[in-house]
């Protein structure tokens, strides 16, 4: 795939290879130690052999939360640190996350006393960060509430709070909040080989996939935040071991119109048949309804969501729904592997804890693994606190109190809410352009916006604008390719490239998209 050279604002041409600590991998728990090294004070420079959240970051299903079902697991350790977490997430991005209310439709009455204890609980546990205050509701309200909601599955309702957000926005977020913070980053950077002195890790060799060449990194620590690569990762630095930390469990989410299902709040079907609760989030003007989750042998990066994935989630949303939908009605389908602490001797992913943990190897290699979105600063926090035990002087964590870049407490509408404060920027290339297009009619971005990500944001090819710096591939994948050419078009006008690389992004994409189609039967 040919992409763009790296540009960055402020970038010298000769970059300084030395550094305090170099992170591998840029999704949530990459960038996560990358804030928070930089706020810290160390030189930091973060390497991404692909985009930032080309994996598992920009796949999840969009929720800042607790994880009020591992009440279950009676894990009320990890719920509270997940709903700390969610306060200072909701706080310090402001313009990318927001509370969410949430509706669980109930059956019976065990179900009535066991959720009104767990949510009681969620709440207590949540203590002064608490973001609003839970409430039971009659069979009617219920039904007022989640309109679309089939009357004979339930008897009540309740409803608790928690969040939502926009996670690739937030990964680009957290990538120009570390490069404020005077840190590095840089995509399309593969760790090609781990570089040694007297037995410890003291570098990197990174093949650069933009200028095709390799280029040495050196650092006192080396970090891996690969997520469900982590094990690869730590077989690349100890050839001779055979990691095994790390389980990858497979999420498969469909995208309808919202008329599907229309309600404010996000409904939480509180127990499918494997085992796992099933949300409906209203997101972006359309509802999020997900997740599977399958044990995988081996981690892919773009994997595919399987037919029976998709058949179990049209029949538990027909169940649920007065609507019956298809395939027909599927405007995307999107599918990310989530890195479990592997405990010894597990059969159930559904079952594992999202606890994170770290490891070093013998030669130096400090991995954290597991964890999920909800927690990033918290893992970034807990991995330089791991670090600063090996070190004389010890430094304070800034992050619960750090906005990120473009905060805002008063955001545009969607889609240029995401931008925060940023959003000025948008307006004067609309007015330098005099373009005020949309993308395509039915998507909401403006062809401004590509410009904007081309100059500021890292882009290097039409799926990183497509696929991450917008949500289009998201919100309806046939619109995302018929406005692929328009995006090439974009690109090449602002930096150079001929029809030749036009038609090879679009070649690129239409193969990369193809995942995110649903086939009707």
């Amino acid at each position: 795939m040919k992409l763009l050279p790296v540009v960055k604002a402020g970038q010298k041409n000769s970059m300084t290879q030395n550094f305090d600590i170099i992170i591998i991998g840029g999704g949530a728990t990459g960038l996560g130690c990358a804030v928070e090294a930089a706020s810290r004070g160390y030189k930091t420079l973060l390497l991404e052999a692909e985009d930032y959240g080309s994996g598992t970051s920009s796949k999840s299903t969009k929720l800042v939360h607790g994880g009020i079902r591992y009440l279950a697991n009676l894990d009320f350790a990890l719920v509270k640190e997940g709903l700390e977490e969610r306060y200072y997430f909701l706080k310090n991005a402001p313009h990318l996350a927001v509370r969410q209310s949430y509706l669980i439709p109930l059956q019976n009455i065990t179900e009535k006393i066991k959720y009104w204890i767990g949510i009681k609980l969620y709440d207590f546990l949540a203590g002064k960060r608490k973001v609003g205050i839970s409430r039971f509701l009659s069979k009617a309200d219920t039904l007022s509430e989640a309109k679309d909601l089939n009357q004979d599955k339930i008897t009540g309702g309740a409803i608790y709070f928690d969040g939502k957000f926009d996670d690739t926005r937030m990964l680009i977020t957290l990538v120009k909040t570390f490069e404020q913070l005077g840190g590095t980053a840089l995509n399309y950077h593969k760790v090609s080989k781990f570089i040694e002195t007297n037995g410890k890790i003291c570098g990197v060799k990174a093949y650069d996939k933009l200028t095709q060449t390799t280029q040495q990194f050196n650092a006192k620590f080396v970090i891996n935040a690969t997520g469900t690569f982590s094990d690869q990762v730590m077989d690349l630095a100890e050839p001779n071991q055979k990691h095994q930390a790390v389980a990858a469990a497979q999420g498969t989410h469909l995208v309808f119109d919202k008329e599907v299902f229309d309600s404010e709040h996000a409904i939480l079907v509180p127990e499918t048949s494997d085992g796992r609760v099933l949300f409906i989030l209203p997101w972006h003007d359309k509802i999020v309804v997900g997740t599977t989750d399958v044990k995988v042998d081996t981690p892919s990066l773009a994997p595919q969501a399987q037919p029976e994935e998709i058949d179990f989630i049209l029949a538990t949303l027909n169940a649920y729904g007065t609507s019956q939908v298809t395939r027909k009605d599927i405007r995307s389908v999107f599918c990310g592997q989530r890195p479990l602490v592997k405990p010894t001797n597990a059969k159930n992913t559904a079952k594992i804890s999202r606890k994170h943990e770290i490891i070093e190897t013998k030669n130096g290699l400090i991995t954290m693994v597991g964890g999920k979105w909800t927690i990033y600063r918290r893992m970034g926090q807990d991995t330089i606190n791991y670090i600063e035990e090996k070190l004389t002087t010890k430094t304070n964590s800034k992050t619960e109190n750090l906005h990120l870049f473009g905060y805002t407490t008063i955001p545009e509408n969607y889609p240029l809410s995401s931008y925060g404060a940023e959003v000025n920027k948008i307006k004067l290339i609309q007015a330098e352009l005099n373009n005020y297009e949309l993308l395509h009619p039915k998507l909401p971005y403006f062809q401004a916006e590509v410009i904007y990500q081309i100059r500021h944001e890292h882009v290097r090819n039409i799926e990183d604008i497509l696929m991450r710096r917008t949500r289009a591939i998201y919100l309806d994948a046939n619109a995302a390719l018929e406005s692929a050419r328009l995006v090439a078009h974009l690109m090449a006008n602002e930096l150079g490239f001929d029809n030749t690389w036009q038609e090879q992004q679009l070649a690129n994409f239409k193969s990369s998209a193809s995942k995110f189609l649903v086939i009707d039967k």
